[in-house]
């Protein structure tokens, strides 16, 4: 099913309000903390930490049980009189609606602070003696806010509660005007079964076939992924290259999987065959949860940098392939009408999800028999230009776009090769953002996550490879003039054990065998967009600093 065949649905209920963003979507009763039982009194220790701990509502006093309205924002202060490890507050009919500068960030490999659901888990910078927060209520008029206080000094642990407040009247919910996902490099390997292609695989004798590209672990654990995307109900998934791994057209274990490669016609073969085999796959596990998805170009569907003459005479072969799954229809006619000419006109395109939301993907990537380099060729270049020349006359709110590589920096980077666009903000591309006002550039390549913001522009690079346990998923919830992003991140364990015969890919080291989604995502950053700048920003979405 290709992305024009998939009707926008309908955007999943979230909460938020003023300049402060909700993390993920909320459809019922929140559950308290779960992280065990009552030991407030169980010590003389906890008995003291628990006298240490003060928990206020800011917009009362302690002991106010003022009713509030439902949506609303309620701030309050945990205060501490001796030092303090970690925090956490449990929340019913709220939520928490950021995570507190106090905490320690999480990074994209380990979970220090985040988002549990409506709930704070907060790891103590040193020193903290108070942290302020806010939440938001969430609720039918009656419903009880409730506020569990969790503190941890060493082993010693203890609980105590914010009054409880009733909400009276308002919306139990607010539902935004639009809402995407982005995750880059997703998946960033070729995983598929090779039974379900044109290879030769499921040809050959057991004895000589090599493991397959998928097994049970890979099939349930992109399920869990997928199916929370497709509960958070998204208009679409914008992926910013990098899909598969795509080192195909030659055969480092001459394994002999998509024929042989030894002239220029069978790696062109070869390519074809590898292609056909996992783009379809990928694309269907999308449309199997309902997912209208929007890719675009990343080094891996150009055979993955560097690009010596051989590969670079493939780079023709590696476009036709993949315009044919995801921007041609069964007779080769382009599926987006506003593209550009030229070498990307295939693989360049715009549309709008909503009236008041532009989205453009483009292609960076300039490769030809003679060369290899990133750049926006001078026709898609000019077709970018009209594209946001319209947006302006139709006033469109928010002007979205994404590519594979950053153009600000530094960025974080993990496990990448720290691809960038030439020249930054110097950069034709970057003048043609600032001069038609482009609120938001996604990037992919680094499989880390880095908010930054220049000229007006924010952009935010993230993303990951799914076997090396670095998928993230960034909210994009579209509010009349505020844009609220959140990061989930996917806690992905994957086996290295020597003695598991590891999944086949063209590359030499293939796959690990052993890969697990454990437990459920958790928001790691938060931030709101308003006129190009980001505010509210919190966890790994704080831009780092320059010093």
């Amino acid at each position: 099913m290709s992305p024009r065949h998939l009707a926008r649905t309908p955007a999943v209920v979230v909460a938020l309000l003023g300049a402060l963003v909700l993390p993920v979507a909320c459809t019922g009763d929140v559950a308290s903390d779960g992280a065990g039982t009552d030991t407030s009194a169980s010590s003389p220790e906890a008995a003291a930490a628990d006298a240490a701990t003060s928990s206020t509502w800011l917009d009362g006093g302690a002991d106010t049980d003022a009713p509030v309205t439902s949506t609303s924002l309620i701030r309050g202060r945990i205060d501490f009189a001796e030092p303090t490890d970690e925090l956490r507050i449990g929340l019913s009919h709220a939520r928490m609606v950021s995570i507190p500068r106090q905490c320690v960030s999480s990074t994209v490999t380990r979970t220090m602070s985040s988002l549990e659901d409506a709930d704070l888990v907060c790891l103590l910078e040193p020193g903290t003696d108070r942290v302020a927060f806010t939440v938001i209520a969430l609720g039918s008029s009656g419903d009880a806010i409730q506020a569990e206080v969790r503190t941890r000094r060493g082993v010693d642990v203890a609980t105590s509660s914010l009054p409880t407040r009733t909400i009276s009247g308002g919306q139990p919910r607010l539902s935004p005007d639009l809402r995407l996902v982005s995750s880059p490099d997703f998946l960033n390997g070729d995983i598929g079964d090779l039974r379900d292609g044109p290879g030769f695989w499921k040809k050959m004798p057991r004895e000589e076939r090599t493991t397959n590209s998928i097994n049970r672990d890979y099939r349930v654990a992109l399920d869990r992924i997928l199916d929370d995307w497709e509960a958070l109900e998204p208009a679409g998934v914008l992926i910013a290259g990098d899909l598969v791994d795509g080192r195909w057209g030659y055969d480092e274990q001459d394994s002999g999987n998509f024929g042989p490669v030894d002239t220029r016609a069978e790696q062109r073969l070869a390519l074809r065959r590898a292609a056909r085999t996992y783009y379809p796959q990928w694309s269907e596990r999308f449309a199997d949860h309902g997912l209208a998805v929007f890719p675009a170009m990343g080094d891996h569907e150009y055979g993955d940098n560097p690009w010596p003459r051989r590969k670079r005479a493939l780079a023709k072969d590696f476009d036709a392939e993949w315009a044919r799954e995801f921007t041609t229809d069964s007779t080769g006619a382009p599926l987006f009408a506003d593209r550009p000419q030229g070498p990307a006109r295939l693989t360049a395109y715009a549309g709008r999800p909503s009236r008041d939301v532009q989205v453009v993907t483009l292609d960076v990537f300039d490769i030809t028999r003679e060369r290899a380099t990133i750049k926006v060729d001078k026709q898609q270049l000019s077709w970018l230009r009209g594209v946001l020349r319209k947006a302006q006359r139709d006033d469109v709110q928010w002007t979205i776009v994404q590519a594979h590589v950053p153009i600000l920096g530094p960025v974080r980077t993990r496990a990448s090769s720290g691809l960038s666009y030439p020249r930054g903000t110097s950069s034709r591309l970057w003048k043609v953002f600032k001069r038609f006002g482009v609120d938001l550039y996604l990037t992919g390549e680094v499989h880390d996550t880095t908010a930054r913001e220049a000229d007006g522009i924010v952009q935010i690079s993230h993303g990951g490879i799914f076997h090396v346990g670095l998928t993230t998923a960034l909210l994009l919830d579209f509010y009349d003039d505020r844009l609220y992003v959140t990061l989930r991140d996917y806690h992905v364990e994957r086996s290295l054990s020597e003695d598991d015969e590891r999944l086949w890919e063209t590359r030499r080291d293939g796959l690990p065998s052993r890969i697990e989604v454990v437990g459920e995502p958790s928001t790691i950053g938060t931030a709101t967009i308003v006129d190009g700048e980001l505010s509210g920003e919190s966890g790994i979405l704080v831009p780092p600093s320059d010093d």
